[in-house]
């Protein structure tokens, strides 16, 4: 028996260890933190002298209970307008209301400038404009709040040496593409810590340690299984984590985004149109090109896109009227991904696209209606495709079809409780040996090998990191931080559900990757892009920042 034999059952313990340590101490932190919400203004009634504060996040006006500010007056539109802080000072926005507004007794087309002193006019009621002096935004958080990024950078180190320890071969050799691999993964964390504090001038890190280690769970299954994918793997992260800061830098600029808007959208009809055209049958679907001897799947990418479009509503917030486009954009998106057979990434976007359509409307009918056209579809499809209906044949009966159909399922629901608790230990278990178990069968390959508790932690993740996002909703220095995080998280979550559900056979297999930890570099780009949109909706993420909109052509000053 070798050193490292003799050694696995307490590396086993101590990756659990480090694992349950690291998530929970994060997700703590980032439930924790508590940062001063700074007044850069007010509003003082005219008549009452009331005065209304006005933050440095937009800032919703009307009848509606939902509001930032409630006014109850029968000639105030539900949602009649919304004040938010730009690096130009204050704008308020006429979100469609019936009776307009004016400032300066000079009605306004849309939006409008404002500065000290200027008198607000809304449905016969007058507010004028106090700015305050800006105050930093300082923290206020507890102890819990501020979690040592220097130990926890550590302890994921610890975390893929011991991993890239039990990767050795049983020859008692080193693959040198993994050691390398683990090598510059280890420094590579802590450069984008350092970058990330003096650069991007980011000092709050929860969301990217937590992908971090889902990450690393994932490697140290990849390096174990395929040696010579984990360099891909790793180079997918690379490239995933410059794409997520690339994203932070675009979203401080919130005026690039109703011009960027556009060309994405652009982009991922083109690109998922080229995909259903060229691309070869791969596992029954027509999911990935070959570029220069690299498989992509262009439709991760798409999610970016997807959800930016979808957000990018910063004018005509909570506005029915102005979902027609949109509308038509994401059942164009849909419909290519059915007729591509990707029906798993199909149910992601239109979960998505149900999360933003409410959020944009507020409207449960408007959405009610949606899924109603959306059942009918699919109903229609399987009537005039019977073909596409034998993919989902053996749902709830894989064990009548356990050597055949249902073939993973069934494996699955074997494997990964015979690891019990604290698992089998890395590179000890059997489902490693059935097709595609690093891709779509990896929450099983987690639960066999690194316990079922270490598998619970996943979706429990996943599950926080949506809560955080619907707790910082509001906070949001804007609307479209506001609905891009929680779309991006929720897809994150529906994605993982999919793919945890779908090889337990709760719900239909429909092969998509379980977020950060599957194998597939395409997945993991996507995955570190969608945490930018969750990163933005923090508030400490821009605590210094002001955020820019440019001021159309003939707007009122």
């Amino acid at each position: 028996m070798s050193f490292i034999d003799a050694l696995s059952p307490f590396f086993r313990y101590l990756m659990l260890a480090i694992a349950l340590f690291v998530t929970v101490r994060l997700i703590i932190a980032l439930f924790c933190k508590k940062v001063t919400d700074p007044v850069r203004g007010k509003l003082i009634n005219n008549i009452t002298q009331e005065a209304i504060p006005l933050y440095d996040r937009e800032t919703s006006l009307g009848r509606n209970k939902k509001c930032d500010v409630v006014l109850s007056f029968d000639t105030i539109s539900r949602l009649h307008a919304v004040i938010a802080y730009r690096s130009k000072g204050f704008v308020i926005f006429d979100t469609f209301s019936k009776s307009g507004i004016a400032v300066n007794n000079q009605k306004i087309d849309g939006k409008s400038y404002l500065k000290n002193g200027d008198v607000i006019n809304m449905g016969g009621l007058e507010f004028t404009l106090e700015e305050s002096k800006y105050k930093y935004i300082k923290d206020k958080s507890g102890a819990f709040g501020k979690p040592s990024y220097g130990v926890i950078l550590i302890l994921l180190a610890v975390f893929n040496i011991v991993s890239l320890l039990l990767n050795i071969r049983p020859d008692g050799e080193y693959n040198v593409q993994v050691v390398l691999t683990y090598i510059i993964f280890i420094a590579m964390q802590w450069l984008y810590y350092v970058f990330a504090s003096f650069v991007l001038k980011i000092y709050n890190f929860e969301l990217e340690m937590i992908g971090f280690m889902l990450t690393s769970i994932g490697l140290a299954i990849i390096g174990s299984m395929y040696p010579g994918a984990v360099l891909k793997q790793f180079l997918a992260v690379v490239l995933g984590l410059v794409g997520y800061c690339v994203l932070l830098i675009i979203l401080r600029f919130v005026s690039t985004v109703k011009v960027i808007r556009y060309i994405l959208a652009a982009g991922a009809i083109g690109i998922l149109a080229v995909t259903l055209v060229i691309a070869e049958p791969t596992n029954g679907a027509l999911s990935w090109l070959t570029i220069g001897g690299f498989s992509i799947q262009p439709s991760e990418f798409v999610k970016i896109a997807f959800i930016f479009v979808g957000a990018a509503t910063l004018e005509k917030l909570q506005s029915i009227r102005h979902l027609t486009m949109y509308i038509i954009f994401a059942a164009i998106c849909v419909g290519e991904l059915f007729l591509m057979y990707d029906f798993g990434t199909a149910l992601i976007f239109f979960f998505a696209f149900i999360v933003i359509a409410f959020m944009r409307s507020g409207d449960t009918r408007t959405i009610m209606l949606i899924c109603m056209v959306a059942a009918l579809g699919a109903a229609l499809i399987l009537i005039f495709r019977p073909y596409v209906a034998n993919r989902f044949a053996t749902y709830l009966h894989v064990w009548e079809y356990m050597d055949e159909g249902g073939y993973q399922q069934t494996r699955t629901l074997i494997y990964s409780v015979s690891g019990g608790l604290f698992g089998l230990g890395l590179g000890n278990g059997e489902l490693r040996n059935i097709f595609a178990a690093a891709e779509d069968l990896v929450f099983g390959v987690v639960c066999e090998e690194f316990g079922i508790i270490m598998g619970f932690l996943i979706p429990i993740v996943y599950i926080c990191v949506v809560i955080f996002a619907v707790i910082n909703a509001p906070k949001a220095k804007s609307a479209f931080y506001s609905i891009a995080g929680i779309a991006a998280s929720s897809m994150m979550l529906f994605q993982g559900m999919l793919s945890i559900f779908g090889i337990t056979d709760i719900l239909p297999l429909t092969g998509v990757t379980l977020p950060f930890v599957s194998k597939g570099g395409s997945s993991i780009i996507s995955c570190f892009c969608l945490l930018a949109f969750i990163k933005a909706i923090d508030t400490r993420t821009y605590a210094s920042f002001k955020p820019q909109i440019q001021l159309k052509k003939g707007a009122t000053k």
